[in-house]
């Protein structure tokens, strides 16, 4: 040992290498066992870490328009809710609506006031889409059931593809 660490030891220890009595230092060995532990768990919390990166971008990625909606998916949530007034954003300058069989052409302006008419007398309670497709040319339609206080009626209608954007000219609610 050395004379400066001489100083360090208290009277009546001896002297045995690098290990005092009384002391236990830990051994080289498991040392070196912590050691590769410790790289293992940060390498598992590297790839961890990683592959959530990885995930989480990936899942950004998904197409806007799922995520945003679409006229196709606000027209749903009108008819869900009643809301002619949300339902008639979408409005073709003239559309068909046929209710429980009585069928028109209207007017953007007519056929928004036969929906609230129609909404006013028949709240909706529920509404489930039973099929979606795509027409030719970008155009989409849905089919569905829609439970109201007036009664339930078979709905469809169809949104057509004009410019860029989709307008709703057919509608239909057809008593069951």
């Amino acid at each position: 040992m050395k004379p400066s660490m001489n100083k360090f030891m208290k009277e009546g220890e001896e002297k045995r290498g690098t290990i005092l009595r009384g002391q236990q230092a830990p051994a080289a060995g498991l040392n070196a066992a912590r050691r590769n532990w410790m790289r293992k768990c940060m390498y598992i919390l590297g790839v961890l870490l990683l592959g959530g990166i990885v995930t989480v971008f990936s899942l950004s990625a998904r197409p806007l328009k799922s995520l945003a909606g679409g006229p196709f998916e606000d027209v749903v949530g009108a008819i869900k809710q009643g809301d002619a007034g949300n339902l008639s954003r979408y409005l073709d300058n003239t559309v068909e609506i046929n209710i429980a069989g009585r069928s028109s052409s209207y007017s953007k302006a007519q056929a928004e006031i036969i929906l609230k008419d129609f909404f006013s007398k028949n709240q909706v309670k529920s509404f489930e889409l039973l099929h979606q497709g795509e027409a030719g040319g970008g155009s989409r339609y849905g089919i569905g059931n829609m439970v109201t206080g007036g009664g339930n009626f078979r709905t469809s209608f169809f949104l057509q593809k004009k410019g860029n954007s989709l307008v709703l000219n057919e509608l239909r609610f057809e008593s069951k």
